[in-house]
C-alpha cells in the first residue's frame, strides 16, 4: 500500500492545493490520510475543510479543531492562536463543523497509526514535551510499527531498535526503514511549517518498499499572506509563513 501523508495545513488552501497538485502528478499513492489542525491560523478554513470532503480525505482530530467542537478548551491556547480560533469559528459553515465534529482521535491504516499529537490518541500532546523513556515504553507497546503525528510542524524521526530509541532530523528526499524496528515519524506542515524552510511538507509511505518519501513543495506564500491580513487574523500568522 501507498499512501501520502499530510499534516497542520492550517487553514492555508494555497498550500493544500499545491501538495494535491504534486500528489496528483508525482505520488501515485491509493489513498490520502491527514494528521489533523486542518483549520486555525491560515485565511481559508472553509475551503480547506471543502477541499477535505471533495477529495474523500480522512482525518484524524487535532487541537484546533478540539477547539472548534469544544469551545470550552479555547483559554488553553495562546492569545493569538485564541483570536486566530475565534475568527476561524466565524468563517466555517455548519456543513464544515459538522464535518469536523466526526473527526477521530486515531486512525490506524495496516501497520500504522495516525495521531495529532502523540499516540495513541492525544491531540494535544507535543513529542518534545515526552521524556524519551516513555516514548520508548510506548513504541514497545503499540500494536502498529510505524506512529505517524503532527502537532510540531517539524519533521522528526524517531527509531525505537530494542530499548534503545534515536531522534533525528526527518530530511527531503527518500528513506528506508528497517522492517524490524518501530518508528514514531512527525510529518511536519503543509500550511505553516516551523523548521526553517517554508515549503509545504508531505510524506509518502510505502509498506511495500518500506520506504518513506519527504516531499518538499513550492507554493505561492505571498498569497497566503495577503489572505491573511485580508482577514484581519493575527499578523504573526503572515510573517511566520515567510
Amino acid at each position: 500500500m501507498r499512501i501520502a501523508i499530510i499534516s497542520d495545513i492550517h487553514g492555508n488552501a494555497t498550500a493544500f492545493e499545491a501538495v494535491l497538485e504534486d500528489i496528483e502528478h508525482h505520488a501515485q499513492v491509493e489513498a490520502i490520510y491527514c494528521l489533523g489542525d486542518n483549520i486555525g491560523y491560515g485565511p481559508e478554513p472553509e475551503k480547506v475543510i471543502s477541499m477535505l470532503i471533495s477529495h474523500q480525505i480522512p482525518s484524524v482530530l487535532g487541537n484546533h479543531e478540539l477547539a472548534i467542537n469544544q469551545p470550552e478548551t479555547l483559554p488553553w491556547f495562546n492569545p493569538a492562536a485564541r483570536t486566530s480560533l475565534e475568527k476561524t469559528m466565524d468563517l466555517l459553515s455548519e456543513t464544515a463543523k459538522a464535518h469536523i465534529a466526526g473527526f477521530s482521535l486515531s486512525m490506524t491504516i495496516g501497520d500504522c497509526r495516525l495521531v495529532h499529537g502523540f499516540p495513541p490518541d492525544s491531540p494535544t500532546t507535543y513529542l518534545f514535551e515526552v521524556p524519551p523513556q516513555h516514548i520508548q515504553e510506548t513504541l514497545s507497546e503499540m500494536e502498529e510499527r510505524i506512529v505517524f503525528v503532527g502537532h510540531t510542524h517539524e519533521l522528526l524521526i524517531v527509531e525505537l531498535g530494542g530499548e534503545d530509541i534515536t531522534t533525528n532530523p526527518l530530511n527531503r528526499g527518500r528513506i528506508e526503514l528497517d522492517p524490524q524496528k518501530k518508528y514514531l515519524i512527525n510529518a511536519g506542515s503543509v500550511g505553516q511549517p516551523r523548521d526553517g524552510n517554508n515549503k509545504a511538507k508531505y510524506i509518502i509511505w510505502d509498506d511495500g518498499t518500506n520506504e518513506l518519501n519527504v516531499r518538499f513543495i513550492s507554493y505561492n506564500i505571498n498569497d497566503t499572506v495577503k489572505k491573511i491580513y485580508q482577514a484581519g487574523l493575527p499578523e504573526q500568522h503572515a510573517w511566520r509563513l515567510l
